[in-house]
């Protein structure tokens, strides 16, 4: 078997050059709005370390190893076996392009072709890509599929410059073009499906992303319609609901996935047309969602809704993975519009947590609803929910915002240990490699290998964690301020083997539950969420114990010298007696399918009145 380009990098000291390996097809409609942070093309940066394990295992053991035959299946003998079977092929090809891109693996660039060529065959004259017999189209999930028809193939088509399914991506938007509308003779799209029309306007994404391939303008004046649609009576008033009342819970039905998915499709009309309300609806939305509606590992809903303030349970169909994923690219699309830390912040949160809580480690399979506290509910059949298609694509983004370039020249996002070849935007390449053994421990070593001297600026995210963190170059420290929550910038001419060493003390936080947590505690220790594990406690199970002190330093917290794993000292709830705990981080608590628990019984209250 040929080595793939992850393997060949382990080989080599440095960074080798990527820069000729894949060259993205350009789009024929620019930006009005330029990004502050670019989206780097995935073979550019090669995560290792335990980051890079998980997104390893998700190309290995999931992507590469799905069957064509069954993701093709709904759209071979309709209606196939969900009202939604049909979304699993184009997610698949998102997710399993950008895989490619960043492996180079040619078992998967080999299935790639098949599946993109056989969903193009399944395609009806009229120009129909969807799973329903004709009788039935257009009632439930089919404009859905269609969006998801669009965002694969146009994903397949931008990186591999195999532009043959163009033709079938634009017989798929000149149908939707056709049918929807507020014109004579046209449907009303938000009659086409669920969730006050939420579901079906979520193709303003690609219709958006199409156009800007194409240059097409009905395509344009489709995305129009939509903002129109949302606005109509009967619509989900997404952006007057955000520019008015800036609540989630109050767009719509506050369905979630739905709803965030509009939303990004809402940042890429933005960054194309300079539509200003466009992105202060977005930017309410976010604030209302990190303020009021976000659980600590990042999770952004239950039973597939945003609730009212502060409803945050611990279980009740807590933490839908679709929704993590459809977070994840809203943070990283604002990131790159605004270039602000506060959303690579979160990216950092719901992937370290929510996203590597609901992947399986070794990649084979997702949990639908990953909550606080219970069983991990791990599935690998397509058959069971729509998060087993969307898992994948959120890990497979790691690698386009975790290390970047701005105007001003390298930005370090994620600390997993990298390697990576940058190209800045004036040209210049830089090869780089960060060294760190992060989350497990907070050294990080930044070395640039420019091929000749260079002046740019390096970035690195400050956590809002970590309020005495520390930066050196060569050894040098750097007297400027590092303020938590931000980027440090450091602007010189850097050579060949300088070495920017950054040091994050990864200090344990307990954190005092509120609200719904009240009388509980949960752990943290760095960007990750902690929780007990039954597997990890045999003598001590979930239940049995109680956090004695809200003060840390009184429970012995200590990190174990295998990593990942931590204890506290706790009290049995039966003896009182003194036990010792062992925490995992959330993404690796309950992966053996043992129970598991995020907020602890803590000291007990005192008595009211």
């Amino acid at each position: 078997m040929k080595p793939t380009l992850r393997l060949l990098l382990a080989m080599c000291s440095v960074a080798i050059p990527l820069a000729a390996a894949v060259t993205p097809v350009p789009d024929k409609i620019a930006a009005v709005i330029p990004d502050r942070q670019d989206s780097q093309v995935p073979d550019r940066v090669q995560l290792t370390g335990w980051v890079g394990s998980r997104i390893d295992a998700n190309e290995q053991n999931r992507l590469v190893k799905l069957d064509p035959a069954r993701l093709l299946e709904g759209f071979r003998q309709r209606p196939g076996r969900q009202a939604w079977d049909g979304e699993h092929v184009g997610k698949w090809l998102h997710a399993a392009t950008l895989a490619w891109v960043n492996t180079g693996d040619p078992a998967l660039r080999k299935k790639l072709d098949l599946v993109a060529a056989g969903l193009c065959r399944c395609q009806l004259d009229d120009g129909y890509l969807g799973t329903y017999l004709e009788k039935d189209r257009w009632t439930e999930w089919d404009v859905w599929v269609h969006k998801y028809n669009l965002i694969g193939l146009t994903t397949y088509m931008r990186y591999t410059g195999d532009l043959a399914p163009l033709a079938t991506c634009r017989r798929m938007a000149d149908l939707l073009c056709r049918t929807f509308g507020d014109g004579p003779g046209q449907r009303d799209i938000i009659k086409a499906g669920w969730h006050a029309g939420m579901a079906p306007t979520s193709v303003l994404e690609p219709m958006v992303l199409l156009y800007r391939f194409t240059g097409e303008p009905r395509y344009l004046e489709f995305c129009r319609y939509l903002l129109r649609a949302w606005e109509q009576p009967d619509g989900p008033h997404i952006i007057s609901t955000l520019l008015s009342a800036r609540r989630v819970d109050q767009v719509g039905n506050g369905k979630a996935y739905e709803m965030l998915s509009c939303l990004n499709g809402a940042l890429e009309l933005y960054r194309l047309t300079g539509d200003r309300p466009l992105i202060e609806a977005c930017l309410n939305a976010w604030q209302d969602i990190v303020e009021k509606r976000l659980f600590l590992t990042g999770a952004a809903s239950y039973r597939e809704r945003f609730h009212d303030d502060f409803d945050l349970p611990n279980i009740d169909d807590v933490g839908e993975t679709c929704v993590a994923v459809t977070w994840l690219q809203f943070n990283a699309q604002l990131l790159r519009l605004t270039g602000e830390a506060r959303f690579a912040e979160q990216l950092e949160r719901v992937v370290l947590n929510q996203l590597f809580g609901a992947q399986r480690p070794d990649g084979t399979a997702w949990g639908y609803f990953v909550q606080m506290e219970g069983q991990k509910p791990y599935a690998a059949f397509l058959d069971v929910t729509c998060c087993q298609s969307s898992g994948p694509r959120g890990v497979a983004l790691i690698p386009t915002f975790a290390l970047t370039t701005d105007a001003g020249g390298v930005v370090v996002n994620f600390f997993a240990a990298a390697k990576a070849q940058l190209t800045l935007r004036d040209g210049g390449n830089v090869p780089l490699e960060l060294e760190s053994q992060y989350p497990a421990d907070g050294l990080v070593r930044l070395k640039l290998h420019p091929a000749a001297p260079h002046e740019f600026t390096v970035s690195l995210r400050i956590p809002a964690w970590c309020s005495d963190a520390t930066l050196a170059v060569n050894d040098q420290a750097v007297t400027d301020p590092v303020r938590a929550g931000g980027y440090a910038s450091l602007r010189r001419e850097w050579r060949e083997g300088d070495v920017v060493t950054l040091r994050l003390p990864l200090t344990p936080r307990l954190i005092v539950g509120e609200h719904g947590n009240e009388g509980k505690v949960a752990f943290a220790c760095g960007p990750l969420i902690l929780a007990a594990d039954d597997r990890l406690n045999p003598g001590v199970k979930v239940g049995q114990f109680r956090i004695p002190s809200l003060d840390i330093h009184r429970l012995a917290f200590k990190q174990e010298p295998s990593g990942l794993v931590y204890s506290i000292q706790a009290v049995d709830i039966d003896s009182g007696e003194g036990v010792t705990v062992r925490l995992a981080p959330f993404a690796e608590a309950g992966c053996t399918r043992m129970t598991y628990q995020v907020w602890l019984p803590g000291p007990p209250q005192p008595a009211s009145g």
